[in-house]
């Protein structure tokens, strides 16, 4: 799995419903809303204003952007610091051998030049996708399965032509709000599910999200930090039994934790 796998495919299904909501329909008025959530009924008509047409896929892609600079910076250093350390690291091991360390202190520490770069680099790439690019994507995708689902229950309970197309632009433009909300960590649900199905939708997504997404990447983040705590302990000590009961010990906290949040999804 890739390290921003996550946010791609949120961003294809966010993009399937981008292209039905980005243009409204022949004759379905974008100033004349109407919102039936409360009562499931036609309510009173108000004022919304909807998007213009292409304002979703402009936010869309300028979301991509943003998140690309969030994460893309420590996959460079990723792809350029830890081939380099690794290259570099015989040398290392050689110059610890001089130095008087024996063969697997001088190994712990060659180890440690490969595993801290790799280490600082998927913190960086982890904690930015799980924190603030994954929820606030996912919130986008909540927020127009939930939209999308409203505008289908409308469409089903007979109303006419006007009032599916009002649920449609209101749809669009709360839409529209979730792809341009701040971006803060780990911000709350802000989708909000009026029916049971669309309840269930949005559980379907969570639990999508821990099993797909972040569960694999804290294990990603637990198998680079534990390889760097089990290296940087056979540096110190050179107790090469030591050095893998400490890293088996984080990693296992870190299996901990992403069954954690596959449970709490549930």
């Amino acid at each position: 799995m890739s390290w921003s796998r996550h946010a791609r495919v949120a961003a294809i299904c966010v993009a399937a419903v981008m292209a039905a909501l980005t243009w409204a329909p022949v004759g379905w008025s974008s100033a004349q809303q109407v919102d039936t959530r409360s009562t499931g009924a036609v309510a009173e008509v108000a004022e919304v204003a909807a998007p213009p047409p292409g304002a979703l896929v402009t936010a869309f892609a300028t979301n991509q952007l943003i998140y690309c600079s969030l994460i893309c910076p420590h996959i460079v250093d990723f792809v350029v610091d830890v081939p380099r350390a690794a290259v570099q690291a015989p040398g290392v091991y050689g110059a610890a051998r001089a130095a008087g360390r024996s063969s697997d202190r001088a190994l712990g520490t060659a180890l440690a030049t490969v595993t801290a770069p790799a280490r600082s680099s998927m913190d960086g790439i982890i904690d930015n996708d799980l924190n603030l690019v994954l929820p606030r994507a996912q919130n986008a995708l909540e927020v127009a399965v939930v939209e999308m689902m409203h505008v289908t229950d409308v469409a089903r309970s007979g109303a006419g032509s006007a009032a599916v197309g009002a649920a449609f632009d209101t749809g669009r433009a709360r839409i529209l709000d979730a792809l341009t909300a701040p971006i803060v960590p780990n911000p709350p649900q802000i989708a909000a599910p009026t029916t049971p199905a669309q309840q269930s939708a949005l559980d379907a997504i969570d639990v999508g999200s821990a099993v797909l997404f972040q569960a694999p990447e804290i294990m990603m983040t637990g198998a680079t930090e534990s390889a760097d705590v089990a290296a940087t302990e056979l540096a110190r000590s050179g107790d090469i039994d030591r050095a893998r009961e400490v890293g088996a010990q984080r990693f296992g906290e870190f299996l901990d934790a992403a069954n954690g949040v596959i449970e709490q999804s549930r």
